[in-house]
């Protein structure tokens, strides 16, 4: 876990983005008091997006050190926390109104993505949100190269996992959850075009 911990270390300085203005659908879905949570934030670029659209109630977290250190710089106005979602999340039973996780979740193998699932479940309080985009199976550009197959389209290259997530996938996954919306979408904040599935569901 610390290499892969020094690999996005190393990744989060030096890689800059951009937001693409995913979530400007679904702010209509929350309250200007509703706790947010940014699962795997990065650099953040979501909770600043919401700050700056008067959601104060934000905690952006990650597992990387180094680029919580980034965020703090760049606004310490915005709230972080240290974890790593994989061996859980470090808040209460049915306290957090809304979970965003862009491109956060597909990390890990199938047993791990099921606990994650179940934790966003668990700390969600009724009728809040998880707003996600996560790899789709569809996205053959951005498979590892040489990566070697662990399982069913999980990948490990030697230095990072990946997941891609086939529609199918989510029947299990979200059993307990109301599906708002699944849709397969593209994007183009990379040098090559992403093929993602965006996910909005609700306890």
């Amino acid at each position: 876990m610390d290499e892969l911990d020094k690999y996005w270390d190393k990744i989060h300085l030096k890689y800059n983005s951009t937001y693409d203005e995913w979530l400007n659908k679904y702010v209509n879905l929350f309250k200007k008091e509703d706790l947010i949570i940014e699962l795997g934030c990065g650099r953040a670029y979501c909770s600043n997006y919401l700050l700056k659209n008067g959601f104060n109630n934000i905690i952006a977290c990650d597992f990387s050190e180094e680029v919580l250190k980034i965020v703090n710089t760049e606004n310490p106005n915005l709230k972080t926390m240290l974890f790593d979602m994989s061996e859980g999340l470090p808040f209460e039973d049915s306290s957090i109104n809304v979970i965003v996780a862009d491109l956060s979740l597909h990390y890990f193998n199938d047993s791990t993505t099921k606990y994650i699932f179940d934790e966003i479940y668990r700390v969600l309080k009724k009728h809040g949100y998880l707003i996600a985009r996560v790899n789709s199976a569809n996205d053959k550009f951005h498979i590892p190269k040489n990566a070697k197959e662990l399982e069913k389209n999980f990948f490990y290259d030697g230095n990072i996992y990946k997941k891609f997530f086939e529609k199918e996938d989510f029947e299990s996954l979200f059993k307990k959850f109301e599906i708002c919306s699944i849709e397969e979408r593209y994007m183009d904040r990379y040098e090559k075009t992403k093929i993602l599935w965006e996910i909005c569901i609700k306890k």
